[in-house]
């Protein structure tokens, strides 16, 4: 067990203080906005009209596709010993890849986590300064880039959410063994796309929501058995 939590600390030593610096910049960025809005906005508008002028989405779409390199990166061995540390533990590919798409997995909901939280601060500090029942609640409901980020009583969202972090993980550790063998990684790609434009689409859409947990399951399905007859057990080729 040493040896597949070595693998797992492997993963998480390389990109722990990236994914980190991607977080503070998304919160500075989004605070600068948040605080230009909320200024403009001097009370006369509603929390829901301040947030979507701060164009929030926006700088979480940008953080999320170089989370997303960084990610797929990840054991692609550019000028790295990463190989050779691998090599030396002795670890099947199989297990490899399958510690990489846990890695993958806790990064983006730490990621989701602290967008929530910085949305939610905002939040706070807006009714602080105009007192509004229910302020919060409503604008998750009223702004469908939030609402899909947190989706309340959507059931088929929170869903579709899971199927995504989950098809996201693994599509992205397939990358770097796909790069490994000179092959295109499409799926990383396709699911990437499929996330970003999904968290435009109106809340409460019940049939998109299945049709899309669907597809990008099955692309992440295709996407690993593609790849894990070519995993052997001996360790990295």
């Amino acid at each position: 067990m040493k040896k597949h939590l070595s693998v797992l600390m492997l993963f998480i030593r390389s990109t722990l203080y990236k994914f980190l610096l991607i977080v503070l910049f998304m919160a500075v960025v989004q605070g600068m906005l948040f605080s230009f809005a909320f200024k403009g906005a001097e009370g006369y508008y509603g929390l829901d009209t301040v947030l979507a002028a701060s164009h929030l989405e926006i700088v979480c779409a940008v953080c999320f596709l170089i989370l997303c390199a960084l990610l797929c990166l990840a054991g692609c061995n550019f000028g790295s010993k990463q190989s050779y540390t691998l090599a030396r533990l002795r670890v099947s590919l199989r297990s490899v890849f399958i510690w990489q798409s846990i890695h993958n997995a806790g990064i983006l909901f730490l990621f989701w986590a602290a967008e929530c939280g910085i949305i939610l601060a905002f939040c706070s500090i807006y009714i602080t300064q105009n007192p509004q029942p229910q302020a919060t609640m409503l604008v998750f409901y009223q702004n469908a880039f939030l609402h899909n980020l947190f989706p309340l009583a959507d059931w088929s969202r929170h869903v579709y959410n899971i199927v995504l972090l989950a098809s996201l993980a693994t599509s992205m550790a397939c990358f770097p063994i796909r790069i490994r063998r000179r092959q295109k990684p499409l799926a990383s790609f396709v699911i990437t796309a499929v996330c970003i434009l999904s968290f435009r689409h109106e809340m409460g859409s019940l049939g998109v929501n299945i049709c899309l947990s669907f597809m990008v399951a099955f692309i992440a399905a295709m996407a690993v058995r593609g790849i894990w007859k070519e995993l052997d057990y001996e360790g990295l080729s």
